[in-house]
């Protein structure tokens, strides 16, 4: 009998990978292919969805090719949340693929919140008011443009993959219930929201379970692939539910942190759980499952751009850390960094929050600096693990992934600050991972038996620090939306 093999799909926010599976679940071989992020004006963020589909295409021959022999059952699917292209009748995109980090729709979110009950909204679909959301991109179309009366669909970038190998038009429960139009308890779309955005729900894709199979729309499609029209494609969810699943996050109470580009703290619960001040988001993950946390803007990219402020080369930081970490102790001699570089989503979600130090003395050196701005990254995400504890109770351990795990240093200073258990999943790829456990879960149980423990002195003296920085973060809160009002006022009176 041949083997069956699978391939899980990351369709990511830089990148997309592919990564094939035995019939035990275990990692066969892997690929990806990158795409380019444009600007067009400030505060704006778009790809192309051809490049996109042209990754995906790429990505699967190049597996194929190497495996010519083996015979692929299914394609499963993650995807990042929060992207919307407006498309016409025949498939034809409209826009560029706009993503969650697109910034044009903050100014009409703000005044969302300032003018209608902006909670029942979050209350019903668990996500965050926030100009991430396609909520708020079709805010801002409906008050800026004429594509709401203009365009047949609005749909994410998994389902224009779907439409471009299938034509058909789903979207799965998990990535629906991310889109701020979707009813969190009945499953389907929100008939008020849609109504106040003047939106009918034919615009939008059926949506589907996350389990749910189709075909290839015909067998020259499957071919240019190299596959055949017998491999089935799962529909899957998306990639930061799909992370709790892929890193075994998958009990009440589990916690799993990602820190790539940006960052992430989930929690999976058995039920729908909300933060009445709307700080955290509630996605379905399965049936029985939701993912509840916080998403940070400012992560391994805040690294990356101090890295480019001190040093010439590339990743010059992370191969002088270790050095860094032995000539300075916890809290950096008494510097504080808040990392809002990019905006802020949790706790705050406010797109014009900005990032500063406190505490900056003529007595620091370039390695208080640096461990300043990391241990800022970490105390931000910390400070929404523990508003996420408040909703659904303490987590003993963490479930780590993502690019910070490549550093020692780092991902001890994480551990340590956090002051949990970490256990470093074998499987790089969680959300390629997790796509493939939603249909062959009962075939394979997570190795959780690498762990990292924190270093009992800097736990205590993280536990003090935390306090300091909460202080701190909450002040600057303050003192942000006042200046806020006060420039409102000034521009009033110019």
């Amino acid at each position: 009998m041949q083997m069956s093999y699978r391939i899980g799909v990351d369709i990511g926010t830089t990148s997309l990978k592919a990564v094939l599976y035995d019939d035990q679940v275990r990692v066969v071989d892997a690929a990806s292919a990158s795409y380019k992020t444009c600007y067009p004006e400030p505060g704006r963020a778009e790809q192309d969805p051809k490049d996109i589909f042209q990754a995906f295409q790429q990505a699967i021959l190049e597996i194929v090719s190497k495996k010519p022999r083996v015979k692929i059952s299914e394609l499963m699917f993650s995807s990042a949340m929060h992207s919307i292209i407006a498309v016409s009748k025949d498939g034809s995109p409209l826009t560029n693929c706009i993503l969650w980090s697109d910034n044009r729709a903050v100014n009409h979110i703000e005044n969302f919140k300032k003018e209608e009950n902006w909670r029942e909204f979050y209350q019903k679909t668990g996500t965050p008011i926030h100009s991430m959301s396609p909520f708020a991109k079709l805010l801002w179309m409906k008050q800026e443009t004429n594509l709401l009366a203009d365009t047949y669909k609005f749909i994410g970038i998994k389902e224009y993959l779907f439409w471009r190998i299938c034509e058909t038009y789903v979207v799965d429960y998990s990535i629906a219930s991310a889109t701020g139009l979707f009813d969190l308890e009945n499953l389907t779309w929100d008939k008020e929201i849609l109504q106040f955005l003047s939106l009918h729900k034919n615009q939008l894709s059926k949506p589907v379970s996350v389990t749910a199979d189709f075909s290839f729309k015909d067998k020259e499609t499957a071919e240019s692939f190299g596959l055949t029209e017998e491999t089935k494609l799962i529909v899957g969810a998306s990639d930061g539910c799909l992370a709790n699943l892929g890193s075994g996050a998958v009990n009440q109470g589990d916690a799993a942190l990602t820190i790539g580009t940006s960052g992430a703290i989930r929690m999976t619960v058995d039920k729908p759980l909300l933060d009445r001040d709307g700080r955290t988001f509630c996605y379905y993950l399965s049936e029985g499952k939701w993912v509840i946390g916080g998403a940070v803007n400012n992560g391994g990219n805040v690294i990356q751009w101090l890295n480019s402020l001190l040093f010439m080369e590339e990743n010059r930081l992370f191969s002088e850390l270790p050095q860094i970490i032995r000539e300075t102790k916890a809290g950096s001699n008494g510097l504080l960094f808040f990392p809002y570089l990019n905006g802020e989503r949790a706790p705050f979600w406010d797109g014009k929050m900005l990032g500063s130090y406190q505490g900056l003395g003529i007595y620091h050196k370039k390695a208080d600096i640096v461990r300043a701005t990391i241990e800022g990254v970490l105390f931000n995400l910390a400070e929404v693990l523990f508003l996420i504890e408040s909703i659904a109770g303490e987590s003993p351990r963490i479930l780590a992934s993502g690019g910070f795990l490549q550093s020692k240093d780092w991902t001890q200073l994480a551990v340590d600050i956090f002051g949990k258990t970490f256990i470093i999943p074998e499987d790089a790829e969680s959300s390629c991972l997790g796509a493939v456990l939603l249909v062959a879960g009962s075939e394979r149980k997570i190795n959780q038996s690498n762990k990292v423990e924190p270093n009992a002195e800097n736990k205590a003296a993280y536990q003090r620090l935390m306090k300091k920085y909460y202080w701190y973060s909450q002040k600057l809160y303050s003192l942000h939306i006042e200046q806020q009002k006060m420039e409102a006022n000034f521009s009033a009176n110019s």
